[in-house]
């Protein structure tokens, strides 16, 4: 499936009925984290310039000393936001120690909390993403989050953020023999949820991974939420291969394609009775401030879409511990800091999306 059949939110009018008949299918919805359901870049921008006025007001920083620490933070949290030899909060408050002027450095112990909290404060899901999960799970559909990134780190927001409960299931690639586009970790989510690829959407920031991921996998639908300030929200999609069927403005678009989210009663918090049964299976102990034991879903046995992939699946996961470092390696993109071993796939989630 290496084109879409729709045009973006534009359907032309022999499709459109088409379109209409696939949205009709859906039974289970897939979201991305960053940038995605979480504004994680300009989330993490806001608390950095926040950052900056504290040093000035509390630690008299000048002005330029507080911006240059800030973003010579940033920069290298980017670059590099785990560590597999430390903690998340050993190694982060290493950076700020490394980020801040000498006469300074000696604060880095009171300063990264408080970028912590400032952080979570920013990347918090917004009200009405929120009420638009309920109205999904309300509505009956099965709801799982697919992301990229260091297990440690992602563990860390899903914890944070109090976002696993609006899922019935949540994949971090970093314990899993895949990531996104691989269409195995899409496979994984259909066999827990007892759904069809083509019974399902694919939500998410990033063509290369998400639309391209979907399509791969051979789910019903993509949406694409790029970001608004990236090279790639611009980009004329002609000579992408692998097309969304829809660009969504906003989430909030969502209500437009699916009506039935609009019928249902919304609830007043989510229920975690109403999850479909998620088997948390712990791989290892996360480290760092508010980080949990990091795990997956496991698909149910007899049950599910490619269900020969589960014992293939299940052996991978045995072997997992085994490749770990090598898979950090691999899924390393970046430069790391010297001498240390760092995964940085949430370089990506941070920086414009593009091809």
């Amino acid at each position: 499936m290496a084109a879409s059949k729709f045009h973006c939110g534009k359907q032309l009018t022999a499709t459109h009925s088409h379109f209409d008949a696939t949205c009709a299918k859906i039974r289970a919805f897939y979201f991305d984290l960053d940038n995605t359901l979480i504004p994680t870049r300009a989330g993490d921008s806001k608390a950095i310039r926040k950052l900056a006025d504290f040093l000035e007001t509390q630690y008299q920083f000048s002005k330029d000393d507080a911006t240059q620490a800030t973003q010579n933070f940033l920069k290298a949290f980017r670059r590099c936001p785990d560590n597999s030899q430390t903690s998340l909060d050993s190694w982060r408050t290493h950076l700020w120690r490394e980020s801040l002027p000498a006469r300074h450095k000696h604060l880095a112990e009171q300063i990264y909390p408080k970028w912590l909290k400032l952080r979570y404060r920013y990347l918090a899901v917004p009200a009405d993403y929120v009420q638009l999960l309920l109205r999904m799970r309300q509505a009956g559909y099965a709801l799982a989050l697919i992301t990229n990134g260091p297990s440690n780190a992602q563990w860390e927001k899903v914890a944070e953020l109090n976002v696993r409960g609006y899922f019935d299931c949540v994949l971090v690639s970093s314990d899993l023999p895949w990531e996104k586009p691989h269409p195995e970790i899409f496979y994984a989510a259909c066999n827990f949820l007892n759904v069809k690829p083509q019974e399902c959407v694919m939500i998410g920031d990033k063509l290369e991974t998400d639309i391209k991921g979907g399509h791969l996998a051979q789910l019903g639908l993509t949406f694409w939420t790029p970001l608004s300030n990236s090279s790639a929200a611009a980009q004329s999609l002609e000579d992408v291969e692998y097309k969304p069927h829809v660009k969504l403005g906003s989430l909030l678009e969502m209500y437009k394609y699916f009506p039935r989210l609009n019928s249902v009663a919304l609830p007043e918090m989510p229920s975690v009775s109403r999850r479909r049964g998620s088997h948390m299976s712990p791989i290892s102990q996360g480290s760092g401030s508010g980080s949990s034991s990091s795990a997956i879903c496991v698909p149910g046995a007899g049950h599910g879409y490619h269900h020969h992939h589960h014992q293939q699946h299940q052996e991978q996961q045995q072997q997992h511990h085994h490749h770990h470092h090598q898979r950090q390696w691999l899924y390393r993109r970046g430069v790391s800091l010297p001498a240390m071993d760092c995964s940085n796939s949430e370089a990506e989630n941070s920086c414009d999306s593009f091809l």
